[in-house]
């Protein structure tokens, strides 16, 4: 009896911390779209609060000095198949940043907001292009046709992420930039988070708004 009440007892805190990690996902719009940014705070978004904030409607990454490596902003709620819209900038076009999909979490040390995984890339020179952060690297470094044009004076840029089975396809303003077939079965990730990076040493500033995704079948 003891026995099975210890058994009981795991469970019911194992399911107590699953549903800590669970996010309850808005419905979807008519269109099919899932906002996974609210515009007011950082619900269903874990990192670290010396770098990530909210202002005037959209996420800011920034902090003067980051010891420790890369960090990130984790969206809590894995997915496999998927389109993901979002408008990103680079602050006086300084610094590095990217977006994390089908990624894992995997904490470095100190630095408890860690992942690695695809990353759409985006810094002087590497804006639109497939790295994968932890692991291979440049996996699609050179654009499908040319480059994107980036908006000047601290404008939006539209970034459009699709991943649907082993395709992958990155869209910047409106220019498909890379278009890529995982076919590495040891190491093509097929079901992950989301994350936003904000890249060592720091001392720049990195926004995000507007992050929206399309489920592409059981995204489970």
């Amino acid at each position: 009896m003891k026995f099975m009440t210890a058994i009981l007892a795991f469970a019911l805190i194992a399911n107590l911390l699953s549903a800590e990690n669970t996010i309850s996902l808005q419905k979807p719009d008519a269109e099919g779209w899932i906002n996974l940014f609210n515009g007011k705070d950082l619900t269903g978004w874990n990192g670290d609060p010396k770098v990530w904030r909210v202002k005037d409607g959209y996420i800011s990454g920034e902090i003067n000095k980051l010891a420790g490596g890369n960090t990130f902003l984790i969206f809590k709620e894995p997915f496999s198949n998927f389109a993901l819209e979002l408008e990103v900038l680079l602050v006086g076009r300084k610094g590095n940043s990217g977006i994390q999909y089908r990624s894992k979490h995997s904490e470095r040390g100190a630095n408890k907001w860690v992942v690695k995984g695809y990353q759409a890339d985006f810094a002087n020179g590497c804006w639109g292009k497939l790295y994968e952060e932890g692991g291979r690297g440049a996996l699609a470094w050179k654009y499908k046709d040319k480059a994107p044009e980036i908006k000047a004076n601290d404008g939006w840029n539209h970034y459009r992420i699709t991943a649907n089975g082993s395709r992958l396809k990155q869209e910047l303003n409106g220019t498909v930039t890379i278009e890529f077939d995982d076919k590495d079965l040891t190491q093509a990730a097929k079901r992950g988070v989301i994350a936003l990076q904000y890249h060592s040493p720091g001392g720049f500033e990195v926004r995000f708004r507007n992050i929206k995704i399309k489920l592409l079948g059981n995204y489970h």
